[in-house]
Parts: structure tokens; C-alpha cells; sequence
């Protein structure tokens, strides 16, 4: 009966190696949201993670506020108070990825995504592969990016009016006609 107990979980072991039961929900969006950019997801192989997080000064959180567009100065005013105040906590957090993942040539090839999750309140719990940014960018704006390149973007969307509304964490989608 014992041995019986031992060769299953000799066998099934090497099955669950590919699962990250560990991994935290941010690593998690910082891995789907990378792939998601790889020329062949499926060979993907991570090396290492390193995590950090870091809460937010003043003066980063002022500047993200204000970097959305149109905001009247009563809705700054009204975050920089809630800042002051204990209401929001805002934190960055990071996780730097080495990996392999095969180039063009099929040839594997080492690299790291710095991936980046802000959250008001202090926790990673609510990030997900559209809400992290990779190398600076989101995922919404890679895509918009590769779009412009392919020259795949229809006469009648402007993606530069887009770009402001995405980067304002797309809580609002608006499309305006060029």
C-alpha cells in the first residue's frame, strides 16, 4: 500500500512542476500579460523572479493624478487630500522577469520584462494581465502601438484620442472619429 502511495506521487510530481501554486496574483498578471507579447507563448520558460514593492511619495502620486487627462483641479485636489489624509495608500509594486523564450529563428533567447502594478490601497489583490505594465507599457497599449505599426488602425479611429483614455487605467472608453 505504501509503495503504491510513493510511485503516485512519483508520478504525478513532474506533472505539477509546470504549475506556480506559490505565485502570487501579480506575478501571475506579470507572466499572462508577457506572453501575451511572446512570438511563442507556449516555450516560455522563466528563469528567475525578483518582487519589490515601494509605497508611493507625494510627489509620484501628484504627478500620477495629474497625468490623466482633463481632470479639474477639485478632483487633484480632492486625491492629494485623501494622500493626506491616510485614505489612499498608494504603492508600486515590481517584479523583474528573467526568462527564455524562443526569437524569430526559433533560437531561445534570455530576457527580462519589468513589470509594474500601482494600487491605491496598499495591495497587489487586484491586479490582473491589463492592469500591469510591462517595460513601461499596458497591455491595451502594446496592442494600440502595434496596431499603428501594421498600419491596422481604420481611417475613422483616432488612436492618439485614444491613448490619453487608456492610459488612464481604462476606466473609461471613449472612441472619437479623426
Amino acid at each position: 500500500m505504501r509503495l503504491t502511495r510513493v510511485s503516485a506521487a512519483v508520478l504525478i510530481l513532474p506533472a505539477l512542476s509546470g504549475c506556480n501554486f506559490f505565485d502570487s496574483e501579480l506575478v501571475t498578471a506579470c507572466e499572462e500579460s508577457l506572453k501575451k507579447r511572446l512570438r511563442s507563448p507556449s516555450r516560455y520558460e522563466r528563469i528567475e523572479i525578483v518582487r519589490s514593492e515601494a509605497k508611493m511619495d507625494p510627489q509620484a502620486f501628484a504627478k500620477r493624478v495629474a497625468g490623466r487627462t482633463d481632470i479639474p483641479t477639485s478632483y487633484f485636489k480632492s486625491k492629494m487630500q485623501e494622500y493626506d489624509n491616510g485614505q489612499v495608500s498608494p504603492k508600486v509594486f515590481t517584479v523583474i522577469i528573467s526568462y527564455d523564450a524562443p526569437n524569430a529563428y526559433g533560437t531561445p533567447i534570455r530576457s527580462v520584462a519589468h513589470c509594474e502594478y500601482i494600487s491605491n490601497y496598499g495591495d497587489d489583490s487586484q491586479a490582473s494581465e491589463v492592469t500591469v505594465s510591462i517595460d513601461g507599457q499596458t497591455y491595451m497599449e502594446w496592442l494600440i502601438e502595434g496596431m499603428k505599426a501594421a498600419n491596422c488602425v481604420r481611417n475613422w479611429l483616432s488612436v492618439d484620442a485614444l491613448l490619453p483614455v487608456i492610459k488612464s487605467q481604462g476606466r473609461s472608453w471613449q472612441l472619437q472619429r479623426a
